[in-house]
């Protein structure tokens, strides 16, 4: 799968003094959109104990956000996610956020590692993506990852 969507509603607690999301909430809003995709393919992204499994997880190694319009109080909006690459070790994700009337909100990118901490430091250490998660998951078209007006 290369694509997922949802909608969202924006929460008094969302806004600032405005009425208006404040930006450091479009982070939490690509968090779950990243969260319910990877829910979707029936994984989670803590990986649950399971023995004899390798239990892998997806720190974030990058974040961004750019800003086209502003989302207000209690309106409905889509959220995008595209799988922009899969590289040996890295899934990179573009979300998008649209307004009911088609103008895209906002566009952000988040980077994620796959790791496994590490038996013998206890640390995490990055690892090569397991094929359960490569067999579910692709890099969408590019056409689709050219960012573009909603029809």
């Amino acid at each position: 799968m290369h694509r997922f969507t949802c909608t969202e509603r924006v929460q008094f607690s969302d806004t600032d003094m405005a009425g208006i999301v404040h930006f450091s909430n479009f982070f939490r809003y690509m968090e779950r959109v990243e969260h319910a995709f990877f829910r979707s393919l029936g994984f989670s992204i803590v990986d649950p104990p399971v023995e004899g499994a390798e239990r892998v997880g997806w720190p974030r190694v990058h974040a961004a956000c750019d800003y086209m319009a502003p989302l207000r109080f209690e309106e409905e909006f889509e959220c995008e996610l595209l799988v922009e690459e899969v590289r040996s070790k890295v899934i990179r994700h573009i979300i998008r956020f649209w307004k009911s009337n088609g103008v895209l909100a906002a566009e952000g990118r988040i980077t994620a590692a796959c790791v496994r901490k590490d038996p013998a430091t206890g640390k995490m250490k990055a690892i090569e993506i397991p094929q359960r998660f490569r067999e579910k998951i692709e890099a969408a078209p590019q056409e689709l990852l050219r960012r573009q007006e909603k029809k």
